[in-house]
């Protein structure tokens, strides 16, 4: 019951301000865009250019996913960043919710929306035949990339000023998703240490069971060393 009323503080702390109220429903107005642009875009780049942009179609994908977990990353940075100002996260971390209680429920106040939405984004745009599995995988990858994002920034920024110039920095990080696309050895060897990287090569591989256990490493080792790194900071 904790968690819930916490969720509700948050969702109102959310919705009062501007910049995380419309990151939280980005995702959603990104989908609807994008489902618009690839009914209409395809048949125009094939006749004006002879262009088939439906190669593109797993790149275009992971970026999608990759940038909602971001956006929602944002939101779970910002939020932290907030409470860290007012105090109220050492206010929290000595009520019954405690600091992993306070943890767990930050971080999985925009992971579970990030979830969501990229649940959504395949089934809506439909760019590609992504089993359903494998959409559940990727999912979940996206939540816990939306806490990466989100204590990277918190851990990286003093106020919420500098959090909005560093999240565009870390926003970079998406780039990563499209590395095979530059066909340089040393890019995409660099790129095997950075979650995007790996939701690309699962949209690519849904079969492979390879590359489901290196994607979860990736993302787990960078999960982990961040909380590591935000409890011994406490």
């Amino acid at each position: 019951m904790i968690f819930f009323t916490h969720y509700r503080n948050d969702s109102r702390q959310v919705f009062r301000d501007p910049v995380m109220r419309i990151l939280i429903i980005a995702p959603l107005l990104m989908i609807g865009l994008f489902k618009i642009i690839f009914i209409f875009l395809p048949p125009i780049l094939i006749s004006k250019l002879s262009f088939d942009i439906t190669q593109y179609y797993q790149y275009i994908l992971s970026g999608i996913v990759v940038m909602i977990s971001g956006m929602m990353g944002i939101v779970t940075g910002f939020l932290m960043i907030d409470e860290r100002d007012g105090n109220i996260s050492e206010l929290i971390s000595v009520t019954p919710l405690g600091q992993s209680g306070y943890l767990i429920n930050r971080l999985s106040f925009a992971a579970f929306p990030a979830f969501i939405y990229s649940i959504a984004a395949p089934l809506i745009l439909d760019l590609g035949t992504v089993p359903i599995l494998n959409i559940f995988i990727i999912s979940i990858l996206s939540s816990i990339y939306s806490a990466i994002i989100g204590l990277l920034i918190y851990s990286g920024a003093d106020n919420k000023v500098k959090a909005l110039t560093y999240a565009k920095g870390l926003n970079s990080f998406a780039l990563f998703a499209f590395s095979d696309l530059f066909l340089l050895r040393w890019l995409t060897v660099i790129s095997w240490a950075f979650p995007p990287y790996w939701i690309t090569m699962l949209v690519k591989n849904p079969q492979s069971v390879f590359i489901i256990l290196i994607a979860s490493v990736v993302h787990l080792l960078w999960f982990l060393f961040l909380i590591f790194r935000y409890l011994k900071s406490r």
